[in-house]
C-alpha cells in the first residue's frame, strides 16, 4: 500500500472508523517545522500531514502526532504516534544522509527496539486493519517481528 492509498481509504471511509483527522498541515508549517527543528522529513510523511496534521483514534487514545508535538524536546526523538497519552510511543528515525531512508520503531517490554518498517503507509495500514491491540494490530505486529529476531539471534 502507498501513501496515496492510505490517504484515498480515509477520504472513502473515514466515516466507518474511530478516526477524527486534524486540519491539513500548511506548506509553511511543514516549513516551519523543518527550519526549527532542523529536522527534514521523508517525503511520504509530508504528503500525510498535508492530508491531516495527525489524528486521533478512540481506540486507546490512539494518535499519529501532528506536527506541534512530533518532536520531544527532552530527548530529541521523534514520536509518530503513540497511544494513552504516550503510554508507548512509535518514533521516526530518519536516515540525515538520505531522508527517504527512515524506520519506524518501538520499544519491546523489555525496553529493546524493535523496527517494524520503513514505510508510513504499512504503518498507517497495519493500524487502519487491526488496530492498537487486534490480531493484526500494532502490538501483535510488534510481537511478532520480536519473536523473528529472536529466533534469528539462536
Amino acid at each position: 500500500m502507498t501513501i496515496d492509498s492510505v490517504i484515498d481509504f480515509l477520504q472513502r471511509h473515514l466515516d466507518e472508523t474511530d478516526i477524527t483527522l486534524n486540519q491539513s498541515a500548511s506548506e509553511e508549517s511543514i516549513e516551519q517545522f523543518e527550519k526549527s527543528t532542523g529536522i527534514i522529513l521523508p517525503n511520504d510523511v509530508k504528503q500525510f500531514y498535508r492530508f491531516a496534521n495527525g489524528f486521533e483514534s478512540e481506540e486507546d487514545l490512539f494518535n499519529i502526532v501532528s506536527l506541534e508535538y512530533l518532536v520531544d524536546d527532552r530527548t530529541g526523538n521523534i514520536y509518530l504516534a503513540e497511544y494513552l497519552v504516550y503510554c508507548d510511543m512509535w518514533c521516526l528515525e530518519i536516515n540525515p544522509a538520505n531522508v527517504n531512508d527512515y524506520l519506524i520503531t518501538t520499544l519491546s517490554a523489555k525496553e529493546e527496539r524493535i523496527i517494524l518498517t520503513n514505510s508510513f503507509a504499512e504503518f498507517l495500514t497495519r493500524f487502519l486493519k487491526g488496530g492498537v491491540f487486534g490480531n493484526n494490530g500494532l502490538y501483535a505486529w510488534a510481537d511478532e517481528v520480536n519473536k523473528a529476531v529472536n529466533e534469528n539471534l539462536q
